[in-house]
């Protein structure tokens, strides 16, 4: 079950405040801090009545559990609400070609984070995530994500294989990313028509797209490798592809 836990920096609790306040339990400021260095989000908090403490490092360091750049201020946040598959797809407009991005057990909370900054900032409609063996939205996901952690839904789903036939029932096409053999020959990402209505499945840090789970994908699509690389961290090959999408969209 999930528990409360610290959100930390400047930018990311502001952006929580800003956007959903009653997720905030309370704020924590630095014992000692000059006043204006946290104006904006002393004024967000108290707009949205969020009681504001003081802290000195002592017990920020013993919050946090790991030494890490919190810059003053951390904030004491409710558990992760995702959402649900079904509300999520009934409040798509298809006609707007919808891109959503499937992560097939990505379990590096950076990587997470990362995911849903570069997704945030394409435009893609959500980010769809498993119930186990995937990483949880904490403090790092949040930090990690520049604050953009809630600006689209994060849905999630208990079978990854079973939502991909739903979303295809929904009028998505499944495009898996990743390297296949020389029996699933691949798409070149560069060539493959992304103005359809479109899921990307990006699979796992160290085995990357489950088997069966590319058997459930329309098509596989990797990204051209030269100089004898393998592959590419996931946050960038998720970023590289909703771009790539992005751009064609714009084309």
């Amino acid at each position: 079950m999930s528990k409360d836990f610290y959100i930390y920096g400047k930018k990311p609790i502001e952006e929580v405040l800003a956007r959903n306040p009653g997720s905030i339990r309370r704020v924590y400021i630095k014992d000692g801090v000059k006043q204006g260095s946290f104006e904006k989000i002393r004024s967000l908090a108290n707009a949205g009545h969020v009681p504001i403490n003081g802290i000195d490092d002592r017990q920020i360091t013993r919050a946090l559990e790991d030494e890490v750049n919190h810059q003053g201020v951390i904030a004491l946040s409710k558990p992760f609400e995702y959402a649900t598959l079904d509300a999520w797809i009934h409040s798509l407009s298809m006609d707007k070609k919808p891109t959503v991005l499937i992560l097939d057990h990505i379990q590096d909370v950076s990587n997470l984070g990362a995911i849903i900054r570069s997704a945030t900032a394409a435009g893609v409609a959500g980010i769809i995530v498993a119930e186990l063996n995937q990483a949880p939205v904490t403090s790092a996901v949040y930090k990690t994500s520049a604050g953009t952690v809630g600006k689209i839904p994060l849905i999630q789903v208990g079978n990854i294989n079973q939502t991909l036939e739903k979303l295809k029932k929904a009028g998505f096409w499944i495009a898996g990313l990743g390297i296949v053999d020389d029996k699933n020959k691949s798409t070149d990402l560069w060539k493959y028509d992304f103005t359809e209505p479109t899921a990307v499945v990006i699979g796992n840090e160290g085995d990357g797209l489950r088997e069966k789970t590319a058997e459930h994908c329309d098509t596989i699509v990797s990204i051209v490798m030269q100089n004898e690389v393998e592959s590419l961290n996931a946050s960038v090959s998720a970023a590289l592809v909703c771009y790539e999408i992005l751009r064609q969209r714009k084309a």
